[in-house]
């Protein structure tokens, strides 16, 4: 049995969490090959069917998970209980599943992405925005502008990023419409996104 059938077999989601699931793993898979020559489709697999292992946990069974494998999480986020599962998830990747640390670092972020994002953590937080069961009115805008940069840019590279930059603004305004709180992490992910395809453009530096 390989690591993704073993995954797959110990997974206890809802139909739908698990059809999304699926998605993002195959999506995660697909962008990997496409922007990322030595990412591996097969590991971005993996963190894909990972990343919401524990996303149907309930809060005291977050909360245990978090003293268990001695897992922090920031003042200024402990009261947004959604994000707890990319923390556990991670933990769950690394100490159950043993996989390495780009997977689980991928899997630590892919909810509200960060400054610096590597290649995994990139792949693997638009993944979870784009991949092809998602209804929400905003996770369609964000996949067709993608489709859209793809065809318009002439890096395929810019036009994921470009993407993921728009993908941070989607969320920061509907937050901000919700008044929720926004992450940190995700403020300055956009930021740090901003700065350097400014910086791309000018001096035309790699991303």
């Amino acid at each position: 049995m390989t690591l993704n059938e073993r995954i797959l077999k110990d997974l206890r989601l809802s139909e739908k969490r698990l059809q999304h699931t699926k998605g993002v793993a195959a999506c995660a898979k697909l962008l990997a090959a496409r922007h990322f020559p030595s990412l591996s489709p097969e590991k971005m697999e993996t963190a894909g069917l990972l990343h919401d292992f524990t996303k149907e946990y309930t809060l005291e069974e977050q909360r245990a998970l978090c003293i268990k494998y001695g897992i922090e999480i920031p003042s200024s986020e402990a009261d947004i209980h959604k994000l707890y599962h990319a923390k556990t998830a991670a933990a769950i990747a690394k100490y159950e599943y043993d996989t390495d640390e780009e997977i689980s670092s991928a899997i630590y972020w892919h909810t509200t992405g960060r400054s610096g994002m590597s290649d995994a953590e990139t792949v693997l937080y638009f993944a979870d925005y784009i991949e092809e069961y998602r209804t929400d009115k905003g996770c369609i805008r964000v996949r067709n502008n993608y489709i859209r940069l793809l065809k318009k840019e002439s890096d395929p590279l810019i036009a994921l990023k470009k993407g993921v930059l728009y993908s941070f603004e989607v969320t920061i305004k509907h937050l901000l419409h919700k008044n929720e709180k926004i992450c940190l992490a995700t403020i300055e992910a956009r930021n740090y996104m901003i700065e350097r395809l400014r910086q791309q453009e000018k001096e035309g530096t790699p991303l």
